[in-house]
């Protein structure tokens, strides 16, 4: 099966709820998290994904290091295109900026890359920034160039077309006239020029759908349906919503309150459904249940299905 989501950062626990199958793929549409250290850190957190038997195909966010500036990966060929891979980690696969790809049956041209809208306070206080987080003009020319007037089934990117801007995500106090919006400027030609099925995006910590674009954040999807995984209704998953709070659960090193399985899925959300909070609800698959929390804030238009 192929699955797909969005940003992860290095919070790797919604991967649980696939199952361990080499046959598996999931698509992650930037800030994996893995290529972010440099050091061993990285290679630690490598490790344990690979060891999961479930492919990753990952998209280059702006928060991690290309690939291709990093010696330990080579660049082979795959579904169609190139991709760089690292021999310890065959299983952790990342895309190629500009390449078509063909998974199962659909043509899929990748974009990676945005602009870090924390670029300053990371630079002032020591925290990782990355020179190469967007693409150059050569490499949007030649994107251009190559697939102009032509038509692909899906397109995958980080950050989405100007046009598209979820602005009541945007970071309050955040001076917009700052914001370096070149690539979401060149994805509005690339909107304009290309013929698409559909779009998935990720980046910026949200999940709703508009016109033939969609953007992902923390919960999984069947690639190319519009279909949650794992499903939850009243014949599998028992939705209890507001059974504990956040501090109780996540002092416990996100195992189930009830039964203290770690087979579980931290389910995220975003700024559009609640207030104040990523983490909305704890999925355990031994105890069959989705608990949410009392203490957020869920806006009147969050699902009951979180």
């Amino acid at each position: 099966m192929i699955y797909i989501t969005g940003d992860m950062h290095r919070d790797f626990y919604r991967l649980y709820s696939i199952e361990n199958n080499n046959e598996n793929m999931v698509i992650i549409l930037g800030d994996v998290g893995i290529n972010y250290c440099l050091n061993e850190e990285d290679n630690k957190f490598k490790r344990h994904l690979n060891d999961m038997n479930i492919k990753l195909f990952c998209i280059q966010g702006n928060h991690e290091e290309r690939p291709e500036n990093i010696s330990s990966y080579k660049e082979i060929d795959m579904f169609g295109g190139k991709v760089f891979i690292e021999d310890e980690y065959p299983n952790l696969i990342f895309a190629k900026n500009g390449e078509l790809y063909t998974i199962e049956g659909k043509s899929i041209l990748v974009i990676g890359g945005a602009y870090s809208v924390d670029k300053d306070y990371r630079l002032a206080y020591g925290h990782r920034w990355f020179k190469d987080e967007q693409l150059t003009e050569s490499e949007k020319e030649e994107i251009l160039r190559k697939y102009s007037g032509k038509h692909v089934d899906i397109i995958l990117s980080h950050t989405c077309p100007l046009k598209y801007e979820p602005t009541e995500v945007f970071m309050k106090g955040l001076d917009q006239s700052k914001v370096d919006k070149s690539m979401e400027i060149f994805l509005d030609k690339i909107e304009e020029n290309i013929d698409y099925d559909k779009w998935y995006c990720g980046h910026f910590h949200t999940e709703k759908q508009i016109d033939k674009l969609e953007f992902m954040f923390g919960r999984i999807k069947l690639f190319n349906k519009d279909e949650f995984y794992p499903k939850y209704n009243k014949n599998s998953y028992e939705i209890l919503r507001d059974a504990y709070s956040q501090d109780e659960v996540m002092k416990e090193a996100v195992i189930c309150p009830k039964c203290h399985s770690k087979d579980i899925l931290v389910i995220k959300g975003d700024g559009f459904r609640i207030d104040g909070a990523d983490f909305i609800g704890i999925t355990c698959n031994k105890c069959k249940k989705v608990y949410g929390f009392h203490d957020v804030n869920y806006k009147p238009n969050c699902p009951r299905e979180l």
